[in-house]
């Protein structure tokens, strides 16, 4: 998706222009990605992306793939500091359907993406992503502190685990600084494991546990109410039938 071809175009455009608009700016280009993970396992994922004038090409492009990718992807645009370009937001009904993003998707050999392992009250969810970046960047990994670049997720919960650089907001909020990995030729990998519990699965299964539990203590009651019968009484009121029977009276 967007993402993915927004880090192959700065391959080639960053080893152009790196160089010469680096060395005179305090800042030409800044990324952040931001996934928030709902707790009905839907998603948000909202894209910045901004830059000066000369490297403009590279938030176009993105821009244009995202919108092409998502016709319902909504685009704001934005400006940061001497920088310019849009935020780009998007919704995902469910977490697996971020795989349709190239950032999330898996790498034969290299990560697994995002898997979901899934039981009645909770699903096990793990992160394994991998960020890759210029293989053209060369020597403007000198001067990878005028390029930011985060990965920044928000969760209901507090993970398993994870890698991030920095984690706030107890534990629920993780960051992954790349922008060195965006322009030095390495690759990063993000790595994050959460459970998310079936609430609806949950909150029926106690409302039937309940309803069973009523039903039977109310037949249990019914049945100890219900009076037993006297043998003597039940004796009383047994009539005897003492008339003679027709043969007797012929004799």
């Amino acid at each position: 998706m967007f993402l993915t071809r927004c880090t192959r175009t700065m391959r080639t455009v960053l080893a152009a222009a790196m160089l010469g608009v680096l060395a005179l700016t305090s800042g030409c280009f800044s990324g952040d990605v931001n996934v928030v993970i709902n707790e009905d396992g839907s998603a948000d994922l909202k894209t910045t992306l901004v830059s000066v004038p000369m490297l403009a090409e590279i938030v176009e492009q993105s821009k244009t793939a995202a919108t092409a990718k998502n016709p319902d992807a909504q685009v704001t645009p934005v400006t940061k500091e001497n920088m310019s370009g849009y935020e780009i937001t998007e919704h995902y009904a469910t977490i697996e359907k971020l795989s349709e993003n190239d950032f999330f998707k898996a790498n034969e050999g290299k990560n697994t993406g995002i898997t979901a392992n899934k039981s009645l009250f909770y699903t096990d969810y793990n992160f394994d992503l991998l960020f890759e970046g210029s293989q053209n960047g060369g020597g403007a990994g000198a001067f990878a502190s005028n390029i930011t670049f985060t990965y920044q997720m928000t969760l209901p919960v507090a993970p398993t685990s994870s890698n991030a650089d920095r984690v706030e907001e107890d534990g629920k909020q993780l960051t992954w600084n790349l922008g060195k990995t965006l322009v030095t030729g390495e690759s990063s990998k993000i790595e994050v494991a959460f459970r998310l519990w079936n609430k609806t699965a949950i909150i029926g299964t106690i409302v039937l546990v309940v309803i069973l539990i009523g039903a039977g203590a109310f037949f249990f009651l019914r049945k100890r109410k219900e009076p037993e019968e006297d043998p003597q009484q039940l004796a009383e009121n047994t009539i005897i039938d003492v008339t003679p029977s027709e043969s007797n009276n012929k004799n």
